[in-house]
Order: structure tokens, then sequence, then C-alpha cells
């Protein structure tokens, strides 16, 4: 089955009965009216050009002439003699000792050995010399059981914890398997595709492909985000390219204007495909995988494995070897997790009393939401401020530079705020959110990752897949909402085998979370480490939970204030005047009942 947009499907039988009947100024015309399913295709011996089937089974146009979509090359790849004589209980043995696990399903083949060294995977030349380039040793554990599996041909579903090196697990067995393809051609469609959440991520794995194919003059890879112009994308795609690196919805808009095709991919990344799902991209995932050529390898990797992924695998991946590194969706060892309590003081206890009290009168309850909100936050940026200064000051006294930082925050508005007032205090920030353009992101990366910026202020963009190296604190200067996406935060620390350090900032309505997490710090130090659920559905459940939680800590203190009468507005409103009259709406924003 041939990939047709939704909105075109009614009409791709005439507008391709058009094309094959028609001219070169036809194909032209299609190309501009976004039918692009001559591009696309699942494999046929069929060399009949003449009839539409024939045509989206892979013929392509070049003028007037019409010639075959080549078939993918999936050679026979075999490791070293040293490893292929490696016996069952040794095989074992290396897996104990990297703590990877490999399963496959019933009745397939064993997985391939891991792998401890990149010379005995026998890769091309050119990447052996580019790792050699960029100073890699050894693999990780990841890379050590994942790329031979990879390099086989066989379906994957890698699930590792944040920093283990999944992106060269899959990156350089995608360019091993580009160059046994036959070459790229103008028009082409990519070798192969990287489907990624975000752009930032997007970016980073591109970067990785380029490090490891520096040496292949004629590898081109492209990568295709929003945010950024589009029609040097539409060129860069439309000259030939080995290898896509996208965001699902970027790369659909190219396929609808017919400005790539699916026609010779045979080589699929879903890469942390749960937050792909968690960001509403699985109708875009659908539309690529269910419409890809009949030949192909699929790679599925995540940090995590909710139901919703293993959904995902059964559905698109074919006998996948099941490759798992230690534990996921568990703060990873590597890292030491502090809790802080910001205790509020008089004032702020009085504003609760004050909004238990007042939860029927709607006025008043702005009011003081907004009112409690800003003395919380101040306090908190009070302590986050000492600490960085103090921080900051230890360094300059021991001639080092300012650990790099990463501080997160809940919202947008309050991200910039913060990083105005570490600037404030001398200290070199800046911000990273999705109100920001894509140009603004990229130099709020790269400055902190060359340098002069020392801490990044950021929300949740940066929670997934962002790989700095050396973030040696993360700060939760506001708690997420969910273990999950604490757990992501606190990964951008601790990677690759190094160590890091968490500080979680919290208050009396974080204490569900802040539960678990002490839970998860005991079963990290006793070495037991609990996995917590993942997805939808854990997070849905574990909302419900929280929600549950407050209403009992509410009705308590209900209770607490009693038939006391309190005149809300007017005892407090000369605290909290001049804020509500610049923003009076964002009081429901900042509290969450």
């Amino acid at each position: 089955m041939s990939y047709v947009p939704p909105h075109l499907r009614n009409s791709s039988s005439a507008a391709a009965t058009t094309l094959v009947n028609g001219n070169t100024g036809h194909f032209q015309a299609k190309q501009l009216n976004s039918s692009y399913s001559q591009f696309t295709s699942t494999k046929s011996n069929n060399n009949n050009c003449n009839s539409i089937n024939s045509w989206n089974a892979g013929c392509r146009s070049s003028g007037n002439h019409v010639s075959s979509v080549p078939e993918p090359v999936f050679p026979q790849w075999k490791p070293s003699d040293r490893v292929t004589r490696l016996k069952a209980e040794q095989v074992q043995e290396v897996r104990l000792r990297l703590n990877v696990d490999a399963t496959v399903p019933p009745d397939s083949q064993l997985a391939p050995a891991p792998i401890e060294s990149f010379t005995d995977m026998n890769l091309h030349a050119s990447i052996m010399k580019d790792i050699a380039f960029h100073g890699y040793t050894a693999p990780t554990s990841i890379q050590a059981q994942a790329m031979p599996v990879a390099l086989s041909g066989r379906d994957l579903l890698g699930c590792a914890e944040t920093g283990s090196g999944k992106t060269a697990a899959f990156t350089i067995p995608m360019i091993q398997h580009c160059l046994a393809q036959p070459p790229v051609r103008r028009g082409d469609g990519p070798l192969a595709l990287v489907l990624a959440p975000t752009r930032e991520l997007a970016q980073q794995i591109e970067k990785e492909v380029k490090a490891f194919s520096r040496s292949l003059d004629s590898f081109k890879t492209a990568i295709v985000v929003g945010g950024t112009n589009i029609s040097e994308q539409r060129s860069e795609l439309r000259a030939g390219v080995n290898v896509v690196v996208a965001t699902p919805g970027r790369f659909i808009d190219h396929l609808q204007q017919g400005n790539t095709s699916l026609s010779r991919i045979s080589f699929v990344v879903l890469d942390e495909a749960d937050r792909m799902l968690d960001m509403g991209f699985e109708p875009q995932i659908k539309e690529v995988m269910q419409n890809l050529p009949e030949k192909h390898q699929t790679l599925l990797f995540s940090a995590t494995m909710p139901v919703e992924i293993e959904e995902l695998a059964q559905e698109y991946l074919t006998n996948p070897v099941r490759v798992r590194v230690g534990k996921v969706s568990s703060p990873t060892a590597n890292v030491s997790q502090i809790l802080e309590k910001v205790a509020e003081n008089e004032k702020a206890r009085r504003f609760t009393e004050a909004h238990a009290y007042a939860r029927r009168r709607t006025g008043a309850r702005r009011l003081l939401r907004l009112a409690r909100v800003k003395l919380v936050y101040g306090m908190k940026i009070d302590r986050l401020l000492g600490m960085l200064v103090q921080a900051a000051a230890q360094s300059e006294r021991c001639g080092h530079l300012f650990p790099l930082t990463i501080v997160f925050v809940e919202r947008k508005s309050r991200c910039d705020e913060v990083a105005e007032a570490l600037i404030q205090q001398g200290l070199q920030a800046t911000a990273l959110h999705g109100g920001r353009s894509q140009s603004e992101r990229e130099n709020a990366l790269r400055d902190f990752r060359q340098g002069p910026t020392r801490i990044l202020v950021a929300t949740d963009v940066a929670s997934r897949g962002l790989d700095v190296t050396g973030v040696a604190h993360v700060i939760n200067l506001d708690l997420p909402k969910t273990m999950e996406d604490y757990v992501h935060r606190i990964g951008r620390t601790g990677r690759a085998g190094s160590t890091g350090q968490a500080t979680s900032f919290y208050t009396d309505r974080d204490m569900y979370l802040v539960a678990q997490i002490r839970r998860a710090i005991q079963d990290v130090d006793s070495g037991n480490t609990l996995t917590f659920a993942t997805g939808k559905t854990a997070r849905r459940k574990e909302k419900e939970a929280l929600a549950a939680q407050k209403e009992a800590v509410t009705l308590s203190k209900l209770s607490l204030v009693g038939s006391t009468a309190i005149n809300v507005e007017d005892k407090y409103r000369h605290m909290i005047a001049p804020a509500v009259s610049r923003n009076e709406g964002a009081a429901d924003d900042a509290w969450d009942d």
C-alpha cells in the first residue's frame, strides 16, 4: 500500500492515472498539488510501470524516463571470530557484567551476543575511523547489545536509563546499513528515517549522525523540524539524502508537499517513542509506519516502557529482540538526590487558612491564590539564589568554573523571571522554553554547551533527550507533576557513568510526589531500585491519587478554620492589589486545586 495523505485519498487513483498517462508537465503539476504517491511504495517484482499499481509499487520518473526504485540490501553481517566462538554461558556472563538483558519471542532465533569492542563488530572502515577520531574506546552496555542486533538486520525494542548512549546504539548501525544500499539519486527519498519528539533531540541525533559519517564525503543527512525555514529543508530533501532526522509533524508536511518519499526507506528509528506518544504524535507515526516499503528494519528506543509502547511494538515490530539495560523508569544511582523543604512562613499559612475558608467566594479565592503563590515562590527563589551564589563563590575561591547547572521550573513566564533574577546576581544564566524562537533556543543551548552560560533555566522541554556533557547539578525549583517526569529531569546529570547531584525544593502541596521520591532514594541506597509505572494510564492514576490527597488536605483545613468569620478581601487586599491589577487571571493558572 503506497502512502497517500488522508486529504488526498479520495482522489489518489484519478491523480495517479493522470500522472502515468501524462508527461513531465503533469508530473510537476502533481508535485505542486502535494500528491506524492508515485514516490512511495511497497516492494514489487513487477517491473511494468504502465499501471497505477506498478507505479505505486516503486516506479520513479526522471523527465520522460521511468525507472524502478532499487531494492533495499540487507547484507549478511558477522562479528569477529572471537565473538562467534563464545559459548552460551560466556555470552550470559558478559550480559551479567554489562547489566543487560536480551530476550526474543518464542520460536525466534537467539539474540546476537553482546560485543564489548568496536573492532569486533566488523564495522565499515570509515565508521571505525570516526569512532577513533571522537575518542570512543568501548561501547556502553546498550551499545554492546543493541548494535549487534541492529547490524544483524533484526527489529529491536531498546530500553535503557537516560544517558546510557542510546543514540550511538542506533546511529552507527544505521550508517552501516546506508553504506550497503545503492547510491541515492536526486529525487530519491531517504534510505533511513529517525523520528524524534522535539527539535532539540532531533538536532542532537543529527549531530551524532554527522559525527560518525564525517569521513564519508557523499553521505548526506537532513534535519526536518518545525520552527526553521521549510524552503531550505525542501531543497535539501529534493536533492536526495541518505538519512532524515525529523519530528513527525514536519516530516508529514514534507510528504504532503511531495518534497520527499517513503519509497527507499529501509531503516527506521523511533527514538524517545514514549515521549512522542505523550505529545500526541501517534497519528503521524502510524501514517509513516503503515506506508513504509514492505522490506524495512525498525528500531524503537524508549527510556520507559509503558503499555502504550508495548502496543506500538506489537503492531509495527516483527519478532523484535528486546534489549533492556539496568532498571528503567527509575532514578539512576549515579545521581545524589536531595530534597529541601521550603517552609511556609506565618503569612503564607494565614493565606492558606483564608483560602480554605473562602473556597466558595470566587473573587476572594483568586486574590488569595495569587498572593500565596507569590509569597511561596519568592521564598523558593531566595533559596535558589542563596545556593547558587554560594556555589559561585566557592568555585571562584577554588579557581574552578561554575559547575554546569540546569534549573527546572513549571511555566515559561517563570523561566524568564528566574533567569533574569540569576543574571541580576552576577550569574551567567539563560532561559530555554517553548515560547522562544528556534534560533533563540539554539543559541541558548550553544551558549550552555560551549560557554559562557553556566546555568540553564528550563521548562520540561529540556527534560527529555537533552544530552549536555558535564551537567553537574539539576535543580527542581518546581517539582513536576509525575514521578516519570522527575526521573527524566534528574537524568540530565549523572550521564554516561559520571556522577551528579539533584536538588528539589518542595512545599506541603508536593507531598504526594515527595513520598515517591523518598521511596526511590531509599531503594537506590539499598541497591534494590524500584521501577515506577509509566505511560498515560499510570500518570492518570497518579494524578487521581494526587487529587484525592489534595481534597483530603483541603477538608482538613476547612475543619480547622471552622466557622470563624474572616473578611478575606479586606484583610489581605493591601498585600496583593498591585499584583492583581497586573494579572488577576494568572491566579487560576498559578494554583492547581
